[in-house]
């Protein structure tokens, strides 16, 4: 199936009504409603302008672009441990890494007038109040502007956000994209609020970013069959997250945590860096550091008694969110052998799929890139 077929599947049934209007709380005077589906209650920010494929994959809605629904908790507890053990001197990395695929991102989702108030200099204070927004529907903050003035300066404030780096890098990635020229990025805290500061620069270029470039993966055929909603078309899967957009949340209602909508493209970006600098055992490092992570949340979680080969069942939820195609699972000799297919990035996928296989079981595993765009993974249990 191609990216055009695969969009077509996410079109909405002609002619039927797709959009009801509930108070956006915490919104600009420019979006004063949040203009959600009347099937399923999915902000249409989330389904407009982004598309489920069937291959385990999240796109923007230009297919230029691979996302991820992913914790709070997972994200900014992973940026940490990488922080601790390969130094605080990461951080300009993962701020010009996400800088990097946010000023692509803020490109395919700026259509429309939102694209021609990018366009004229008069509008864009509403270009970045906008943006700010689009953040609270993605769950990554309570962002708001505090300043604009016009090719110089740019401050947006939060309480919360689901990674204070990262976060910085799309405020800097949207700046880029907004004025066309590099900026320098400020951050503080005060009074309960994290401030960023961009200051706007003379050079048209911006070398920090414009070093990094997309490297993609064939997918690897995945056939998945979302049940999904007939307005909106996103799967209904998606429909159990739950927004609060004057906190900057978005939740999973099944476990309870705030989860965001992000790029994946910083993400890797960082990942090979750091792996490219220090070695390919830092593999190993980040899967295991990611299911100590994830095994930390699945105490809110109920399981059904399975099978080996039936917890496939169990790995759905990389599917809809963006992570990966679940192939199969199946019984060894002491544990379970699993394939997923189209992993957004493996060590941390690995890390994932791990603990929810083990739920909570004490388990080692071993995982390998064994083609490019499968992931093979063994778990072993005393």
């Amino acid at each position: 199936m191609n990216q055009q077929e695969s969009a077509d599947k996410t079109a909405h049934v002609e002619g039927a009504p797709r959009k009801r209007w509930v108070w956006g709380k915490g919104l600009s005077a420019f979006s004063p409603v949040l203009r959600v589906c009347k099937e399923c209650g999915v902000p249409l920010a989330i389904s407009q302008d982004h598309i489920w494929e069937e291959h385990g994959r999240i796109l923007s809605r230009d297919t230029a672009q691979r996302l991820i629904i992913v914790e709070r908790k997972i994200i900014d507890g992973i940026l940490e441990k990488v922080t601790e053990k390969f130094g605080k001197d990461l951080e300009q990395t993962f701020i010009h890494a996400k800088a990097f695929d946010a000023s692509q991102y803020v490109n395919s989702v700026m259509v429309g007038w939102r694209k021609l108030a990018a366009g004229y200099p008069l509008a864009k204070r509403p270009f970045y109040e906008l943006l700010c927004d689009h953040a609270r529907i993605l769950g990554m903050a309570d962002a708001k502007l505090l300043h604009y003035e016009r090719g110089k300066e740019v401050v947006i404030s939060c309480t919360q956000c689901y990674n204070k780096a990262f976060f910085a890098g799309d405020i800097l990635g949207a700046v880029y994209s907004g004025e066309k020229k590099e900026a320098a990025v400020e951050i503080a805290e005060k009074d309960g609020e994290i401030i960023y500061t961009m200051t706007v620069l003379e050079n048209d270029s911006f070398e920090a970013i414009e070093r990094y470039s997309f490297s993609w993966e064939v997918p690897l055929p995945g056939y998945i069959s979302y049940k999904r909603c007939k307005r909106c078309g996103l799967p209904f899967s998606v429909s159990f997250f739950s927004w609060d957009t004057s906190q900057g949340l978005m939740v999973d209602t099944h476990n309870g945590e705030p989860v965001t909508l992000i790029d994946v493209a910083g993400i890797n970006a960082a990942y090979s860096e750091i792996k490219a600098s220090n070695g390919a055992w830092v593999d190993e490092f980040l899967a295991g550091e990611i299911k100590e992570m994830v095994d930390s949340i699945l105490p809110g979680l109920e399981w059904k008694r399975r099978r080996p080969e039936e917890k496939i069942r169990d790995l759905f939820f990389l599917a809809y969110r963006g992570m990966g195609n679940p192939v199969f699972t199946e019984p060894t000799e002491n544990g379970i052998r699993a394939r997923i297919e189209n992993p957004f990035n493996y060590p941390i996928v690995a890390g994932i799929a791990a603990s929810f296989l083990a739920r909570g079981k004490q388990a080692t595993f071993e995982w390998e890139r064994s083609m490019p765009g499968r992931l093979e993974l063994d778990l072993h249990f005393p």
